[in-house]
């Protein structure tokens, strides 16, 4: 998958609907598994590997049918509405989350079938991601990086 993460300082609305999506199913399931998803966006490379290892992951409720290969317009925009990289998908942006501590394992566990498990710092997050919708405002108008959330989660 990715090789160079985005910083969390970066993200935007497609960051943010990821994990509110990927912390819903860990709550519901034990854990987040990494597979064949049609809620989630995947590339082209994405899409292949997890049907051909991880087909039916554990899911609530799991359509049974497959999901779509990701069009590169609709690569992960950022907070400032870039999209730096045509192929950057939810899978991605999990990757990313991993890189940032919001998993107990980091980014190079997000293979097929494995199951992460939220960190302290992501259930952190999560919860205020959940209270900022609750609030009525927008996920992309979420904001997080490393000034607000290392105070709040990670004291000195």
């Amino acid at each position: 998958m990715a090789e160079t993460y985005i910083p969390m300082a970066r993200w935007g609305r497609d960051h943010w609907r990821c994990l509110a999506y990927v912390e819903a199913v860990a709550v519901e399931m034990a854990g987040f598994q990494v597979g064949a998803d049609p809620r989630m966006t995947a590339n082209r490379r994405h899409f292949r590997i997890l049907a051909d290892h991880c087909p039916r992951p554990r899911r609530p409720n799991h359509p049974p049918r497959p999901g779509l290969v990701m069009q590169p317009e609709y690569a992960t925009r950022l907070a400032d509405g870039s999209q730096p990289d045509p192929a950057h998908d939810d899978w991605c942006c999990v990757q990313d989350m991993a890189a940032e501590g919001l998993f107990t394992a980091g980014p190079d566990r997000v293979q097929p079938g494995e199951t992460l498990h939220l960190s302290e710092r992501g259930l952190a997050l999560a919860a205020d991601l959940r209270q900022h919708k609750a609030a009525g405002h927008p996920i992309g108008a979420f904001r997080r990086g490393q000034d607000n959330l290392e105070e709040a989660v990670c004291p000195a």
